[in-house]
């Protein structure tokens, strides 16, 4: 059965093969990907993604929720999102997300990531939530400091991104304790 969670103006759903033109339409633009160590796609990533998403949807137990990011108005695709459950440590979790251009500074990441926190506490007990993102990426930064995130670490070098290297920062969010 196929997940999907509500905000107040998008729903998170899993991933779905007729999604792939929606997708290709952010991923293959080197602006949206331009900090990701990924990307621009081609048909054939994207396509391998989905495989690859459909794959995961149904391991047990499912440690990736990887979903498609649609406004609950018209249920238009704008992006995506993913929230991982770390398998050494089952009270940690990563998330990420990424939009279509055509929808950043309206508040939409900032509503994903506070949802995938909440799922992430409610629905999985996560006791700490990270985040890394390239460190020139500014909208991100915000983002996350928006969602309630703390810079935790920067990592100098970290690794080689489209031929330069990285400085990848480190977000965590720590759920008030009872």
């Amino acid at each position: 059965m196929d997940e999907q969670f509500e905000t107040e103006r998008l729903i998170l759903r899993d991933y779905r093969p007729t999604d792939l033109e929606s997708i290709q339409a952010y991923v293959s633009q080197p602006m949206v990907v331009q900090y990701a160590p990924w990307g621009p796609n081609t048909l054939a990533d994207t396509e391998e993604f989905l495989e690859e998403v459909q794959e995961r949807k149904n391991e047990k137990p499912r440690l990736a929720y990887e979903f498609a990011v649609e406004l609950k108005k018209d249920g238009r695709h704008i992006g995506g999102c993913e929230l991982a459950i770390s398998e050494q440590e089952p009270v940690e979790a990563m998330l990420g997300y990424i939009l279509h251009p055509d929808y950043w500074n309206q508040g939409y990441a900032t509503e994903v990531t506070r949802k995938l926190v909440e799922l992430a506490i409610h629905t999985f007990n996560a006791k700490t939530i990270k985040a890394t993102c390239d460190e020139r990426n500014k909208g991100s930064i915000r983002v996350l400091e928006k969602s309630g995130f703390v810079l935790e670490k920067v990592i100098e070098n970290d690794f080689l991104q489209k031929g330069t290297m990285r400085t990848t920062l480190v977000f965590s969010y720590a759920p008030p304790r009872d």
